[in-house]
């Protein structure tokens, strides 16, 4: 089961279906998991239980209500009740303490009112408004006026502490842990000159999304809500770098105030713990290189018992052990000051020459793996630069032609897949080369 914020999205199906896959898709922009019932109704005929489990296993539960009150079962569980499946879907919900967020779309004159199924729709939305987290409810009138509100709701939750709260209880009665729950039976083939040779990782954001944490594109638009940017985290970025929306928020709101919305962000509802991703990678590589924020490489060594050491410039280093070293170019949320945000702490990093030369010395001519990252900040790039004649892999989840030209400057070779089966592969590999099974 993935670890990303999952969120439940309930509504009647025939009014609300474009409605619906347009939430769906505004959801997938910010690394949130949609879970749709599409499948499960409104025929009737699939299970109920199979419904609770998806709600029971969400973080956050989205009530979109437009013209209809949906169907109404006759027969299985809930028959006789009077209630539509999205009001049962709801009222589970709520009885669960899921935290709920309703959006009605606005009744216009030539709405039903006077059918039973508009009196049940009426009935239910004065319901909700009962509820206690009847008090977030939203109206809205077109589908981007949608987009946008389930945009701002969620990008506000990764910043309430409220329902991180209510998340955080909910997981703890449920009493499991994702740890290592994304292993994929399939094995990628690793390229020659890889396996064995004591390659240098170097992992970006795309290595941690899978864990549920914030990408470029959705702390780019955190700081853009800061700065009361109406856009998306991706027609942002295609406009400005990472790095000078960042001192954007420092300059309007201060040193303070950015490293909150850092550190806030990666706070997640959810919790998040290493993927299966990130436990291959501590067992595989005895280097890692890192520009991400997380502590996922550290929990992960103290989940495999490994011992190991983390350094960022500044001298800021945490953990004694050997044989594993992460270097983390951007510094960490657990120590808000070493934080690596704004060009000028770049620069600030970059000004660290003992530092950078014992990454230089690390890397040699030994091969790199670079996994998740985009290779578009200075920092980064410099770690390329640092290279001997080592091999070089580039690995991502689809090809972009626009990646070509950074392999080629790099000589980097192309390898599709996603971080993690890449990695499980790699340790997997690893092993059959030195004889265990």
């Amino acid at each position: 089961m993935s670890s990303r914020l999952r969120v439940f999205i309930s509504s009647t199906m025939k009014d609300l279906g474009d409605a619906r896959r347009a939430v769906a898709a505004r959801l997938r922009s910010l690394n949130v998991e949609p879970v749709n019932a599409e499948d499960m109704h409104p025929d009737g005929t699939s299970s109920w239980n199979a419904i609770r489990s998806e709600i029971e296993t969400s973080h956050l539960f989205i009530l979109l209500s437009g013209d209809s009150y949906g169907w109404v079962p006759k027969d299985g569980p809930g028959a006789g009740e009077g209630r539509s499946v999205t009001h049962m879907e709801a009222d589970f919900a709520n009885s669960i303490g899921l935290p709920i967020l309703p959006f009605f779309k606005r009744l216009t004159y030539d709405s039903p009112r006077d059918t039973a199924d508009a009196k049940g729709r009426d009935a239910f939305r004065r319901e909700v408004g009962d509820w206690e987290s009847g008090r977030f409810r939203q109206e809205f009138d077109w589908i981007d006026q949608l987009e946008h509100k389930v945009g701002d709701a969620v990008l506000d939750l990764f910043q309430r502490s409220l329902l991180r709260e209510s998340a955080e209880r909910r997981s703890a009665n449920r009493g499991y842990s994702r740890l290592g729950n994304t292993q994929n039976g399939g094995l990628l083939p690793i390229p020659e000159g890889f396996v064995g040779e004591d390659p240098i990782l170097f992992a970006g954001a795309g290595v941690s999304a899978s864990a549920g944490l914030p990408t470029a594109s959705v702390m780019v638009e955190l700081f853009g809500s800061r700065l009361s940017l109406d856009l998306g985290g991706e027609s942002i970025l295609a406009r400005h770098r990472f790095a000078d929306v960042a001192f954007a928020v420092e300059r309007r709101l201060g040193r303070e105030a950015l490293e909150r919305t850092v550190v806030q962000a990666f706070d997640v509802v959810q919790g998040v713990v290493p993927t299966a991703g990130h436990l291959s990678a501590v067992a595989s590589f005895r280097h890692i290189i890192t520009t991400n924020y997380d502590n996922l490489f550290e929990r992960a060594c103290i989940a495999r018992g490994i011992p190991y050491n983390v350094q960022s410039p500044g001298r800021e280093a945490r953990g004694e052990g050997e044989q594993v070293t992460i270097f983390q170019l951007d510094g960490s949320v657990s120590n808000p000051s070493s934080l690596v945000v704004t060009e000028p702490d770049a620069i600030k990093a970059r000004s660290d020459s003992g530092y950078w030369r014992k990454i230089g010395e690390v890397i040699g001519d030994r091969p790199i793996v670079v996994i998740g990252h985009s290779l578009r900040d200075e920092n980064a790039r410099r770690v390329l630069l640092e290279r001997g004649s080592g091999a070089g892999l580039y690995v991502s989840i689809t090809h972009d032609p626009m990646d070509d030209i950074l392999r080629e400057r790099f000589s980097l070779k192309q390898f599709v897949a996603a971080a993690d089966d890449f990695l499980q592969s790699y340790e997997s590999a690893l092993r059959s080369a030195a004889g265990h099974t």
